[in-house]
């Protein structure tokens, strides 16, 4: 069978049985997986559940061991990935950046314990569900056999803290400095056409300010079912130009252009015009970032079918492969710790919310776009 990561084969029916079984009577094994507050799977050599604990049934949903039994990890929690390939959880392209497979994996090969933090994409009850792992993979061996003994700790909302934190207290203090800094500047000059400019300067400030810490109230609430869309009709070409003029003088754009297609539509439909531009805001801030000076960044809207249009940005250069594996996971971030939720909240928005879709095309000879797509 196919792979493009770890082995497909798996171990039979009967086997894993057996496994279950002979792991079931060793020593006081249920009782001491079931004390244990976090999720527990023992796994063979060819990584399917043998053996696990309540919370891992809790988790899964189930109330019988036996509906995962010879069952990976991914496919018991409903990975996005797990049912790309015929060979399932661990083979897809997918499935070499994760964290969970390489945990398992240099244990297995080496033969000791080994730890590691893993983001898992599930697809439940019709809408993605984002966990964020610590993930500690053990060899142990029963007889003749050899398993993994593998803990999983949802850290997620550590990983979000964190993200919090970083945002007030790095990025609000900052815009908060500035700010007072400005404020404080203008105690000092008797220029009238000097204390207009940075009276404009200070009120952008402090919009940026108040942006800021509503985009993180609006995304808690997403995260937790509790956002209400307010639709109104708006214009593509209007809100195109808004997103431009929003990060035209943003110290993100130094150096670079952006450009609004000639051909974009001029169109009126109903949506979340708050929403909508956050989506278009955080596009194109990423497509800024990834560009250097001098690079164009472009930006469009355009027709789809019959009702549909589509709302692109683009910058020329491609994306490393493995950014591209994991660009919509919650925490994954090419900006280093603590970040990660740009890309995140721009499929949660669009798809949960305004019930469209965001995808991406990303190659040498076109540069990265993103598109967001829906029904007008």
């Amino acid at each position: 069978m196919e792979t493009k990561f770890l082995s497909a084969e798996r171990a039979s029916i009967e086997s894993v049985q057996t496994d279950f079984v002979k792991i079931s009577n060793f020593g006081h094994v249920n009782d001491i997986v079931n004390a244990l507050p976090h999720v527990v799977l023992v796994l063979n050599k060819e990584r399917q559940l043998v053996y696990g604990n309540h919370a891992l049934m809790k988790m899964s949903g189930v109330n019988e061991m036996g509906d995962i039994l010879c069952k990976r990890p991914g496919e018991i929690l409903l990975c996005v990935h797990a049912n790309e390939t015929e060979g399932g959880c661990g083979t897809t392209e997918s499935c070499r950046y994760c964290g969970a497979a390489n945990t398992i994996k240099t244990c297995i090969e080496t033969k000791s314990k080994s730890s590691g933090e893993c983001r898992i994409t599930s697809f439940s009850d019709g809408k993605d569900v984002s966990y964020d792992f610590e993930i500690t993979a053990s060899p142990f061996k029963h007889g003749d056999d050899d398993y993994v003994i593998v803990s999983l700790q949802d850290i997620s909302n550590e990983k979000r803290r964190k993200v919090l934190e970083r945002v007030f207290f790095h990025d609000i203090i900052n815009t908060a400095g500035g700010l007072n800094g400005f404020l404080e500047f203008l105690q000092t000059t008797d220029d009238p056409d000097e204390t207009k400019e940075f009276i404009k300067i200070a009120g952008n400030l402090g919009d940026k300010l108040v942006d800021e810490i509503l985009a993180q109230r609006q995304l808690m609430e997403a995260e937790n079912g509790e956002l209400i869309t307010n639709l109104k009709p708006t214009n593509t070409s209007i809100i195109l130009k808004e997103v431009y003029h929003q990060l035209h003088h943003h110290p993100v754009s130094s150096g670079k252009t952006i450009i609004i297609t000639d051909d974009t539509i001029d169109y009126n439909f109903i949506t979340d015009q708050i929403l909508l531009k956050r989506i278009l805001v955080n596009l194109l801030k990423n497509a800024l970032e990834a560009s250097a000076k001098g690079q164009v960044v472009t930006v469009g809207c355009k027709k789809e079918g019959q009702d549909g249009i589509a709302f692109w940005v683009n910058n020329v250069n491609e994306m490393p492969r493995q950014v591209q594996m994991q660009i919509f996971q919650r925490s994954f971030s090419t900006k280093g710790a603590s970040r990660g939720i740009g890309t995140y909240s721009i499929k949660l928005f669009t798809e949960f919310y305004l019930k469209g879709k965001v995808d991406f095309t990303s190659n040498t000879k076109t540069g990265t776009t993103f598109t967001v797509h829906f029904s007008a």
